[in-house]
């Protein structure tokens, strides 16, 4: 760093000491600062380069505070809100973030797409959907599939098959360090050198899933030359279709190191000792638009025994799935009669039913683990609709509903998994924190019984701090 910086490196090591600004990048679906700034009693600032981020002072906890939990905003470094704004996609782009969890760059491309757009989410760590889900049902996302795929593979499946393709690369995370002083005793050369080469395999299974005239942008938290210049570079040389773009320089948006003859200046690296955020690094690379296609986009490649073990392991039964159709269309005639979902169709999968966005139609739905939306489940006698839904819906669209405040006792209660008593006709309703759904539950007889998942519940003693993302 010394070599790199030079009479910079003072400030830059003392940036590392010190406490890291903290920031969070608003949901512009469900508020704007100024509501979300006094719901949360806050002064935010926005960050120069992003017109949804925003740096604050102190506060732990926000996490669990029910703002959080309605899906009103998503906790993330300054820093790493630079990657979604490089890519600057297309509302209509078909986008693949191919290290998606826990879903902060995910959830950014969501804001940025329109309804015609689609993200797929994938991460190889299987382990790491579900923290991924609960952030995009929180979210109120649409027009997202998420999976669990190697990359290899998937490029195999897929080719060609995305307007644009994020890869957030495993690296060294000396970015973190001021977060987490004992990543210091993983680095080394060695570590450096390591990650460098799994980078490289990554960036070319990564290419081969952009179309024509597609996008591919890198990224890393780490500020070493080995895995963020030096892979660009050595991607140019072997893949000729592809260029380096140049990028719209944001306030804070500083030229990488310059490695001739590639022009690596174009790339982005954003320092800790110059900006709020742990830093980043980020480049914006092209496809060549005359390269000849290699084949069509494919329907569903997957084949018998290639999906995940949920769909492997079910036989289809048609009468079933239309069974959890009739029960949805029902609940939706009694709950919500103004529900208007985009465009897509249905699709069961056991007693589960889920909302498949029409730009998702084309993909190996087969090998998905969420092929859309969760709408919910068939239950015995009645449909049980799914959180993801509550975080969607407009509450104008339901017919029974209660919204409380933050002071309120009754929704204190229920984010414990508590029932709670509220007059009213019986059947589900839609518990509401202000003007956003946060959750189910079903009344009976002046009883609202809690239908909050349970692993979303507050424990007495314990937060639920969630920290920001790189």
């Amino acid at each position: 760093m010394e070599a790199l910086l030079g009479e910079e490196a003072a400030a830059f090591f003392e940036a590392l000491s010190q406490p890291r600004a903290r920031g969070m990048r608003i949901n512009p679906a469900k508020a704007g600062a100024t509501e979300l700034g006094r719901l949360l009693q806050l002064e935010l600032t926005r960050v120069p380069w992003s017109e949804l981020g925003f740096t604050f002072e102190g506060k732990a906890g926000l996490g669990d505070r029910p703002a959080h939990r309605a899906g009103l905003f998503y906790l993330q470094d300054p820093a790493a809100m630079s990657v979604v704004e490089v890519m600057d996609p297309r509302p209509d782009w078909r986008v693949a973030d191919v290290a998606a969890a826990p879903g902060g760059k995910t959830t950014h491309l969501l804001s940025r797409l329109g309804k015609e757009g689609l993200v797929f989410a994938n991460d190889v760590a299987g382990s790491r959907l579900a923290v991924l889900h609960e952030n995009l049902d929180r979210w109120g996302a649409t027009g997202v599939v998420t999976a669990s795929i190697e990359l290899d593979d998937l490029a195999e499946s897929l080719p060609e098959a995305f307007d644009a393709v994020l890869l957030d690369a495993p690296c060294s995370a000396e970015a973190l360090l001021r977060r987490d002083p004992a990543l210091l005793s993983q680095w080394s050369p060695a570590a450096v050198s390591g990650a460098a080469r799994r980078q490289g395999r990554l960036l070319a299974a990564a290419a081969r899933l952009v179309r024509p005239g597609g996008v591919l942008v890198y990224s890393t938290c780490t500020f070493e030359v080995e895995e963020d210049e030096s892979q660009v570079a050595a991607f140019l040389e072997r893949q000729p279709e592809w260029k380096l773009a140049e990028v719209v320089r944001r306030p804070g948006f500083d030229p990488g190191v310059q490695l001739p003859p590639w022009p690596t200046e174009r790339t982005v690296r954003l320092w800790p000792h110059r900006l709020p955020g742990d830093g980043q690094f980020v480049a914006r690379l092209e496809r060549r638009a005359d390269v000849h296609r290699r084949g069509p986009r494919p329907e569903d490649p997957a084949g018998p025994g290639r999906g995940p073990r949920r769909a492997r392991s079910r036989r289809p039964d048609p009468g079933s799935d239309r069974q959890v159709v009739r029960q949805w269309e029902e609940f939706v005639a009694q709950t919500c009669p103004g529900l208007q979902l985009p465009p897509g169709h249905p699709l069961a999968r056991g007693p589960y039913l889920y909302h498949v966005a029409a730009p998702a139609q084309p993909l190996p739905v087969s090998r998905l683990a969420r092929p859309g939306t969760p709408l919910g489940a068939g239950r015995p006698g009645r449909f049980q609709p799914s959180h993801a839904l509550a975080c969607m819906l407009d509450p104008d669209q339901v017919n029974s509903r209660v919204s409380w405040t933050e002071r309120d006792e009754e929704l204190k209660r229920f984010l414990r998994g508590e029932t709670v008593e509220s007059a009213g006709s019986d059947g589900w309703v839609l518990v509401c924190y202000e003007r956003w759904g946060i959750g189910w539950g079903r009344r009976s007889k002046g009883v609202i019984k809690n239908f909050l998942p349970r692993q979303l519940r507050r424990r007495e003693g314990r937060g639920t701090e969630v920290e920001e993302e790189v």
